[in-house]
């Protein structure tokens, strides 16, 4: 569920923080739920339904063809959170930058 959660907020274009407003969170709570360390509350999961247009059991039940392969590089190459939260950083300002 993590990586589609972070994968909506690549594909709107939002900024941690600013995903974590519009769902009316802390950012460090939308930090722990990419990285998978929580799950969602039911209620975050209704607005990110709502943000994304897709049905709630998008985000429980469908499994996204990505994850399992990014779950095993992770594991192999031994990521730990702290060079994942580098990744996703540079990501953004990737994005950033080209929607500029």
């Amino acid at each position: 569920m993590n990586i589609k959660i972070l994968r909506l907020r690549y594909s709107l274009k939002l900024s941690q923080s600013d995903m974590a407003l519009a769902l009316g969170i802390s950012r460090s709570t939308l930090v722990r739920i990419e990285r998978g360390d929580i799950s969602p509350k039911a209620d975050i999961i209704k607005k990110l339904s709502i943000l994304s247009g897709k049905n709630i059991s998008y985000f429980y039940h469908t499994k996204d063809r990505h994850i399992e392969k990014i779950q095993n590089i992770l594991i192999e190459k031994n990521v730990s959170n702290d060079i994942l939260s580098l990744l996703i950083k540079q990501i953004e300002e990737e994005l950033i930058s080209d929607s500029l």
